[in-house]
């Protein structure tokens, strides 16, 4: 059940990034007060919901699920509890979808910070950041899905990665990850600007804590 609460939820978060994409983008090109402002809810909405999804899959790692075949592939019950949580991002299907839920939680940190700008540029970087949103959960949702079945279970499972058996290895690609996502946000403000028509120094300075915050997590 728990595995099939997380495929939904991916397929809600999809639903939801295709809403903050639209009104992100449209809104602000119609003119549509509405719309403009439900781009932060979506955005928000959408983390919490990809939220669901990790913790879905983390807790078919922990119980060491045998009928999860991305689990049989990169955990067993023998590894300790803290590769069992290193295992979600193990390997390609795990590592998008934490790829993914770290891209929406930049971007509910962005709405979240950066409510001094004004409405519409805010929402098309909100739109940009959906849209980016949508292509990894379809990529996910179609030929990645992290939460496909096997029937019948599995007796046991495979072993997790060795490289990743090592503290500071499995801290790494969480850390590597909001480095590299980070600069989504950088790119969204850069597309909004072009968007908008407005390359004049002012966006160049509402995205720069945005990438020295990125730059800090690489570093």
């Amino acid at each position: 059940m728990v595995p099939e609460l997380g495929e939904f939820a991916l397929i809600l978060a999809l639903v939801l990034a295709l809403l903050q994409t639209f009104s992100g983008l449209v809104g602000p090109w119609r003119n549509h007060a509405g719309l403009v402002r439900l781009a932060r809810p979506a955005t928000y909405t959408q983390f919490l919901v990809l939220a669901v999804a990790y913790g879905c899959l983390t807790y078919a790692f922990v119980t060491t699920d045998m009928s999860v075949k991305y689990v049989v592939d990169n955990s067993n019950a023998a590894i300790p509890l803290v590769y069992r949580f290193a295992g979600v991002w193990g390997s390609h299907a795990g590592s998008v979808m934490l790829w993914t839920l770290i891209l929406a939680a930049w971007g509910a940190a962005v709405a979240t910070f950066s409510r001094r700008l004004p409405r519409p540029f805010l929402a098309r970087v909100l739109g940009v950041m959906g849209a980016l949103g949508v292509g990894f959960l379809v990529y996910s949702l179609w030929l990645s899905n992290p939460f496909t079945r096997l029937f019948p279970p599995a007796a046991s499972g495979a072993d997790l990665n060795p490289i990743l058996q090592d503290p500071m290895l499995a801290t790494h690609p969480p850390m590597l990850y909001m480095g590299y996502v980070g600069f989504a946000v950088a790119f969204a403000f850069a597309v909004a600007a072009l968007i908008g028509g407005r390359m004049d120094s002012a966006w160049a300075r509402w995205t720069r804590p945005w990438t020295l915050a990125a730059w800090v997590f690489l570093t």
